[in-house]
C-alpha cells in the first residue's frame, strides 16, 4: 500500500477551512445602527428633561431626584465597566434602566428599544445594578432582625397601634413569574398559575423587617410559613424575639399579628373565627385586625410604587429574586427618606383608605396566601391570645373608639 501523499492531505484541510470561513455569516456592522444612535436618541436623552422637571423625574422613576442621585453615588463603584467600548453605558443609564424596568414592569425587550441597548446588555445590566442594590443597601435598610429592633418595633406597635408586646404583622404573597424553563409543575401553584412566595415580617412604619423569598408556588400554603426561615426561627425561638413581659396582670410573650391564613401560636395571635361572637372576642379581634393593617398596607404600598408586581414577572427565577429583594430594600429606603411618591396608607385611625387600593385595583401580580398548617401548640397559644382578650377589655388596655369600631 502506498504511503499518503502529506502534501495532498494538508492542501486538502486547508481547502476544508477556507470553505467553513466562507460560509461564515459576515457581521454587518460591530454595533447595530439604531444601537449605535443610543446617545442621541434613547431614552436616555430623556433623562436630561427630566432633572429639570422634579414632577415627571417623580413620575418616571417612582422617586425624587435626590435619592436617584443618593442611590448612583453609592453603587457607582459596583457597576462602573471597563471603559473599552467607543460608547461605553454610563452607571447614569444602568440605573435608569433598572429603576424603570421596576417602576413599569416593562419586558427587556422593550427597555432594549427605548433605551438603544441590544437585549443581552440589558439583562446583564438588571443583574448588576440589581446586586449592587441588594449589596449596598441591604445590610442598612433590610439587615438581619435583631433583640434591639424587634424591642423598637415594640415601641412602634404599643405607641401607635395600641397592641403592647407586638413586634410586627406576617404576610405572604404569591408573586405571579412567567413560567420558568425546565421545572415543570414546580411552580405552578393552586391558582392556576406560576409563582413564588414572598413571606414578610412587617413593622409599624410599614417596612420590611424580615423577609423569605422564593418557596415554589406548588408549595402548600398551608406550609409555606413554617418552612420558612422566618417561621423555622420563630418555631425554634431563634429569631431573636425579647422576653416576656407584663401586659396588664400577666406575663405575656412577644408576638407577631397574622390574618385567618396563618396558624394560632404562642408567638403568632390572630383573630377568633366565626361571625357570632360575644363583645369581648369582637373588641379582641378588632385590635390585632388594626394591627396588622399595616402588613397589608406595605405590601399595597410596594406594588403600588413598582408597578414590576402588576402583572407576571417577565425574567429568569435567579433574576426574578433579585428583583423581589431590590425592590423591598428600596421600598425600606424610600419610606426612610419620607418619599412616598404620592402614595398614602390608610389613615391609622381607619377613617380613610391608602391610594394604593385605587392603584392596585384588579392585579394579577400578587395573591393572598391560603389557610396555613395546622398548629401543634394549641393550649399555650390560646392561653395567650385569652390575656390579650383581657387585656384589651380591661380598663387598662381599652382605647376609646373600640367600641365605635365594632358596632
Amino acid at each position: 500500500m502506498p504511503a499518503p501523499d502529506r502534501r495532498l492531505i494538508a492542501k486538502i484541510m486547508i481547502l476544508r477551512k477556507l470553505r467553513r470561513k466562507l460560509k461564515r455569516k459576515v457581521r454587518g456592522a460591530a454595533i447595530r445602527p439604531m444601537f449605535w444612535n443610543r446617545v442621541d436618541q434613547g431614552d436616555s436623552v430623556l433623562m436630561k428633561e427630566l432633572r429639570e422637571d422634579p414632577h415627571y423625574h417623580h413620575c418616571y422613576f417612582r422617586m425624587n431626584m435626590e435619592n436617584f442621585d443618593q442611590i448612583l453615588m453609592l453603587i457607582s463603584g459596583e457597576i462602573t465597566g471597563k471603559m473599552t467600548h467607543s460608547r461605553p453605558i454610563s452607571v447614569e443609564e444602568k440605573l435608569e434602566i433598572t429603576l424603570r424596568f421596576l417602576a413599569t414592569g416593562a419586558s427587556q425587550i422593550s427597555l432594549s428599544f427605548s433605551y438603544r441597548i441590544s437585549p443581552s446588555s440589558v439583562s446583564k445590566i438588571l443583574r448588576e445594578v440589581l446586586k449592587a442594590i441588594v449589596k449596598i443597601f441591604g445590610p442598612i435598610h433590610l439587615p438581619p432582625p435583631t433583640t434591639d429592633q424587634w424591642i423598637n418595633n415594640e415601641i412602634g406597635f404599643r405607641t401607635r397601634w395600641n397592641f403592647p408586646n407586638c413586634v410586627g404583622a406576617v404576610d405572604g404573597k404569591h408573586c405571579r413569574i412567567q413560567a420558568p424553563n425546565f421545572t415543570g409543575s414546580t411552580y405552578h401553584n393552586y391558582k392556576g398559575f406560576f409563582s413564588i412566595v414572598l413571606m414578610a415580617v412587617v413593622d409599624h412604619q410599614y417596612k420590611f423587617s424580615a423577609v423569605d423569598i422564593g418557596a415554589s408556588g406548588s408549595q402548600s400554603d398551608g406550609g409555606v410559613f413554617g418552612r420558612s426561615e422566618i417561621g423555622r426561627r420563630l418555631e425554634n425561638g431563634k429569631l431573636g424575639l425579647p422576653e416576656a413581659k407584663i401586659v396588664g396582670p400577666h406575663l405575656q410573650p412577644h408576638v407577631i399579628v397574622a390574618d385567618d391564613a396563618f396558624a394560632l401560636k404562642p408567638y403568632m395571635m390572630k383573630p377568633f373565627p366565626g361571625k357570632f361572637l360575644t363583645l369581648e372576642r369582637r373588641i379582641y379581634n378588632y385590635r390585632p385586625s388594626r394591627a396588622r393593617n399595616v402588613s397589608e398596607n406595605a405590601f399595597g404600598m410596594l406594588a403600588a410604587r413598582w408597578r414590576i408586581f402588576h402583572t407576571p414577572i417577565v425574567a429568569s427565577l435567579d433574576l426574578t429574586r433579585l428583583v423581589i429583594q431590590a425592590a423591598v430594600i428600596l421600598h425600606n429606603f424610600l419610606i426612610d427618606k419620607q418619599d412616598m411618591n404620592t402614595i398614602t396608607a390608610d389613615s391609622d385611625d381607619g377613617n380613610t383608605t391608602g391610594n394604593w387600593r385605587e392603584t392596585t385595583t384588579g392585579d394579577t401580580g400578587m395573591i393572598s396566601l391560603r389557610q396555613q398548617g395546622s398548629n401543634n401548640r394549641r393550649q399555650e397559644a390560646v392561653v395567650v391570645r385569652d390575656r390579650f382578650l383581657e387585656y384589651f377589655n380591661s380598663n387598662e388596655g381599652s382605647v376609646s373608639w373600640q367600641m365605635s369600631r365594632i358596632s
